[in-house]
């Protein structure tokens, strides 16, 4: 079986004049990243399909692709025939199942800025926000019920991490304490 490299290699041989190959540093880490960013946005994944599709319009054969890129063969297949009977479009991303969102977009910026202000702005007791927390306040200032593991995701969504406290052993001295963390056993 072909690599990536050899095909191709292969596929530009074909070419009259020779070209002088390009290196690329870390090629597998810079490829990996460009998967990822293509697969960040519709958009890209929308140009993704056109290019490949593009490949096989030029005469490259589904199979060829389908390896060059590291798409599965059906999947490649599908596009071509997708542009075939419903032509360009038919290759953008369509609407997505799922349960739709209980926040507005305007309500999650208002959430992220009251995290942002603390929980005494809203004059909590509590020093820090936690899932508990934010699913109350959500609840008094939208009306919206969200439950306390789908408000500790809505944290990861907003860019934020959770942070809990640590509680320490009453009495504990410092120092005894800091050579406990330092020489303890990490899994």
């Amino acid at each position: 079986m072909l690599n990536h490299v050899t095909m191709a290699v292969e596929l530009l041989s074909r070419r009259a004049t020779p070209l002088k190959p390009l290196k690329i540093k870390n090629a597998e880490i810079v490829a990996e990243q460009i998967r990822d960013e293509i697969q960040s946005s519709p958009e890209g994944r929308y140009f993704h399909r056109l290019h490949l599709v593009l490949l096989v319009t030029r005469g490259f054969t589904c199979n060829m692709v389908a390896k060059l890129f590291g798409e599965p063969l059906r999947t490649v297949q599908r596009w071509a025939k997708e542009l075939n009977e419903e032509g360009v479009y038919a290759l953008k991303d369509q609407d997505r199942a799922g349960r739709p969102t209980k926040l507005t977009g305007e309500q999650l910026a208002e959430v992220k800025s009251d995290i942002e202000q603390g929980p005494q702005a809203f004059n909590f007791s509590q020093g820090f926000w936690d899932g508990p927390l934010l699913s109350y306040h959500i609840e008094q200032k939208y009306g919206v019920v969200l439950g306390v593991r789908q408000c500790q995701r809505l944290f990861r969504q907003l860019g934020y991490a959770l942070l809990r406290p640590q509680p320490r052993p009453a009495g504990a001295k410092p120092e005894v304490r800091d050579e406990f963390k330092k020489n303890r056993m990490r899994p």
